[in-house]
């Protein structure tokens, strides 16, 4: 098989699969931020007023969610561009000025934080992207194999 004369392939995809997913995730707590649902006030509502609040457990699971299906989507994409690379230049252009064009959307319409200290701002932040990298390794795991 192709894939086995070059073992980058694999390693790629799955590297292009956790960034491309981790991306997705900090851009989807971008998107959050900006309809004012914070992930340090998930936070304090989920652990420390022990109120599970649908809006709490939704701003955790679409930060997750998100890496998992964007770190799996790239991961695929990228072992499937890379073993057909040249008949499909051009889309490969037009598809990154689109992504580049999404993420420059997402990050104009940023404000700053409505809530909370910034530690608690910071700490969440900071969990909520390894949480990103760990569930996008996941679903680069599942896109990067054969």
């Amino acid at each position: 098989m192709e894939q086995e004369v070059r073992p980058s392939v694999r390693q790629l995809s799955f590297a292009t699969g956790v960034i491309g997913g981790t991306l997705a995730a900090l851009a989807a707590q971008i998107y959050l931020a900006d309809m004012h649902v914070e992930l340090a006030s998930a936070w304090h509502d989920l652990f420390i007023a022990w109120s599970a609040q649908f809006k709490s457990a939704l701003a955790w699971w679409l930060v997750a969610g998100t890496a998992l299906i964007f770190g799996y989507i790239a991961a695929a994409l990228t072992r499937f561009l890379m073993l057909h690379w040249w008949p499909l230049r051009v889309l490969r252009w037009i598809a990154g000025a689109g992504i580049v064009a999404v993420l420059a959307a997402i990050g104009h319409a940023t404000g700053t934080s409505t809530g909370g200290s910034a530690a608690a701002h910071v700490g969440a932040s900071l969990v909520g992207g390894l949480l990103a990298m760990l569930t996008a390794m996941l679903g680069a795991g599942f896109g990067a194999r054969d």
